[in-house]
C-alpha cells in the first residue's frame, strides 16, 4: 500500500475514534436539578444529609408520643366504692383533665390566694374569683373595716387537711364543696397598729366549707368561689 494512503486511512481512525470519545466523556452523569420540579427536593438533595431538617409535628418528635403514657381511663382520684365517684366521673366525662387531686391543689392555692387578697382589701383580685353574692359579702366586711379605721393582720399558718364535702353535676354546672381544716393567726388592729382584737401570739384552729362552681363544658378551667361558711 502507498505510503500517503495509509497515513491518509490512519488520520480518518485516529479522528473518529477522539469524536467518539467527546461525544461520551462530555455528557453529565448524575443529577443537576434541572429535571426535578420540586424546589425543595432539589435543596434537599444538594444539602448535607446532617442539614436536612425533618418536620417535628406539634413539637413533639414521634418517639414521645410512644413513651407518653396516656391517662387512664375512671382515673378521677377516688374509688369507685366513694359516693361521689359518678359525679366526678361525669364531670371528667366533659372535662377529661379534671381529677379530683388536681382540683384539691388548685382549690388549696385557692383557699390561701383569696384569704390573702381579702385581708387585703383588694376587691380587684377578689372580683375575677368570687361569685357576685360572695363579692358582696366580702365586700361588705371591707368597707366596715375601712369605715372603722380597723385592718386585718391574718395569718395563714398551713393547711392540716382538705377534704370533699360534697360534690353536684347539674347539666354541664358542677359544684364542689370542700373542707379546709387550718391554722391560723387571727387578729385584727387599729390604725394606730394596736390589736383591737385577737392575740398575735396565738395559733387557732380554723374549719372553712368553701363551694366551687364551674360550667365544665367550657374551656375556662377556672372555677368560682359562690359560697363560704365556717365551723
Amino acid at each position: 500500500m502507498d505510503d500517503n494512503l495509509f497515513l491518509i486511512i490512519m488520520a480518518l481512525v485516529a479522528g473518529f475514534i477522539i469524536l467518539q470519545l467527546r461525544r461520551s466523556l462530555g455528557r453529565k452523569g448524575g443529577y443537576d436539578g434541572k429535571d426535578d420540579k420540586d424546589p425543595d427536593r432539589a435543596l434537599q438533595k444538594k444539602r448535607k444529609p446532617q442539614e436536612i431538617v425533618t418536620p417535628i409535628k406539634n413539637g413533639l418528635e414521634q418517639d414521645d408520643y410512644l413513651t407518653k403514657k396516656p391517662r387512664q381511663n375512671n382515673d378521677v382520684g377516688v374509688p369507685k366504692s366513694s359516693p361521689f365517684y359518678d359525679t366526678l366521673e361525669k364531670i371528667n366525662s366533659l372535662d377529661n383533665q379534671f381529677t379530683l387531686s388536681t382540683f384539691i391543689d388548685g382549690a388549696e392555692y385557692a383557699y390561701g390566694f383569696i384569704l390573702k387578697a381579702f385581708w387585703d382589701g383588694n376587691c380587684k383580685i377578689l372580683g375575677n374569683h368570687l361569685s357576685r353574692d360572695v363579692l358582696g359579702e366580702f365586700e361588705g366586711v371591707i368597707n366596715d373595716m375601712k369605715s372603722t379605721g380597723k385592718t386585718f393582720d391574718n395569718v395563714l399558718n398551713d393547711i392540716e387537711k382538705i377534704e370533699l364535702e360534697d360534690a353536684s353535676l347539674n347539666g354541664t354546672m358542677a359544684e364542689l364543696i370542700i373542707r379546709f381544716n387550718s391554722h391560723m393567726t387571727v387578729v385584727t388592729r387599729n390604725d394606730d397598729g394596736s390589736v383591737a382584737e385577737g392575740d398575735p401570739e396565738k395559733v387557732q384552729p380554723v374549719v372553712d366549707i368553701w363551694t366551687f362552681c364551674r360550667d365544665v363544658a367550657r374551656g375556662d378551667p377556672n372555677w368560682t368561689l359562690v359560697a363560704t361558711s365556717n365551723e
